[in-house]
């Protein structure tokens, strides 16, 4: 089983290489295409909102074909909508782009997330889960900063060549090493609506939601901001980015395990409580620029949101699906959407951040969200029930 977990995990590597690389890239893009730096991000904003508006129906389109032929069409999209926007000459092009990507990638995640939760027991689909969404933290400890140095070696152009070339790789290892999946139930999309009657299900996908808009306020303009921080260069920059993968990954097992062994509501409010601080805390290291402490104060906020902001998503997967058991791939799908629509929402909140104020009102934006879906899991977990130690077995 590990190995076919492996296949999959590769292609949500190469999807979140292509899907948050542009987080070094901002600026070089802004420079050639003649556009501001919040514009620029708007390349996240797109890819994140067509991604959750999209998967649900593309999903449902797709529903009675074989996973195995899903996932590789879906990885080709991806790929031959990178290797297009290698040659995108004006923004809006590039843009578009994007918008192809994101249909891949929506109908590729929940697909391999939906194929891992079958193929493993019920006691380790935690981690299954976790498996396939570490690949989209490793993106973060390898891809995303070697995207960043190829991007100011090379040319942000050249970035877009490895993501294309990481998209076939990806789709020639699942086509060659995936054995036949059965083709899941087809669901309709009156169903998929259907699942947003169940209130709890409603609460977890709103607190997914925040938890990523959050991030995603500092992650999409992180560049920048730990240049102006840091005074930091892009090769610079791209060690920060690094190191923050390095603790993104401790975050996506600690998610995995928890979702197996740990009560959820404790987990995620201190899992909440720290991505709060540690987003506030890059307000306040603005104002710290150029004293001997900066160094080590941005190393220490960047670990605790790599391991609190990593840690929520494959929490939040399992228990979403958890929550409603008998539609688990329902639930998955529309889990994603929620993770990419606070993706977007999160890249278009920071650019209102930065239109109206600075680089160091980013920290304090992404932390109010944060607090909010603390609020959230405040507001719905019933006080006078026992915290869980192991969830429910769908």
């Amino acid at each position: 089983m590990r190995l076919r977990l492996l296949v999959l995990a590769l292609g949500t590597f190469a999807l979140g290489t292509g899907s948050f690389v542009f987080a070094g890239l901002l600026e070089g893009v802004a420079r050639d295409l003649s556009v501001s730096v919040g514009a620029a991000g708007n390349l996240v904003t797109v890819f994140a909102v067509t991604y959750a508006v999209s998967s649900p129906v593309l999903v449902t389109l797709a529903g009675g074909v074989a996973p195995r032929r899903i996932l590789v069409a879906a990885m080709a999209v991806f790929a031959l909508a990178n290797a297009a926007a290698v040659f995108a000459p004006t923004f809006g092009l590039l843009l578009a782009c994007r918008v192809l990507a994101a249909f891949g990638a929506a109908v590729f995640t929940p697909t391999a997330l939906a194929v891992a939760a079958g193929l493993a027991p019920p006691e380790g689909r935690g981690r299954a889960i976790s498996f396939i969404t570490g690949g989209l933290t490793v993106s973060f400890v390898l891809g995303i900063p070697l995207g960043s140095i190829i991007g100011t070696y090379a040319g942000w152009r050249m970035t877009f060549v490895m993501v294309a070339a990481l998209g076939v790789v990806a789709m020639v290892g699942i086509r060659s090493l995936l054995p036949p999946v059965e083709a899941q139930t087809v669901v309709s999309l009156r169903e998929r609506i259907d699942a947003l009657k169940q209130p709890a299900v409603v609460a977890a996908l709103c607190l997914t939601t925040l938890g990523l808009m959050g991030g995603f306020v500092v992650f999409t303009y992180v560049s920048p901001l730990l240049a102006e921080i840091t005074g930091f260069g892009g090769a610079g920059v791209s060690g920060l980015l690094f190191l923050f993968g390095v603790a993104a990954l401790f975050g996506n097992g600690l998610g995995g395990y928890g979702a197996d062994h740990i009560g959820y509501a404790p987990l995620m409010a201190t899992i909440l409580a720290l991505l709060a601080l540690s987003l506030l805390g890059f307000s306040l290291l603005v104002a710290l620029a150029g004293t001997a402490l900066v160094l080590p104060a941005t190393i220490a906020a960047l670990a605790v949101w790599g391991v609190a902001g990593f840690a929520l998503n494959p929490l939040q997967q399992y228990r979403v699906a958890q929550l409603a058991p008998r539609t688990r791939n329902i639930a998955l799908s529309l889990n994603a959407s929620a993770i990419y629509l606070g993706q977007g929402a999160g890249a278009g909140l920071g650019a209102l951040a930065l239109g109206h104020g600075s680089l160091a009102t980013l920290g304090w934006t992404g932390a109010l969200c944060a607090v909010c879906a603390l609020v959230v899991l405040l507001f719905t977990t019933k006080a006078r029930r026992r915290p869980e130690t192991v969830p429910e077995r769908g």
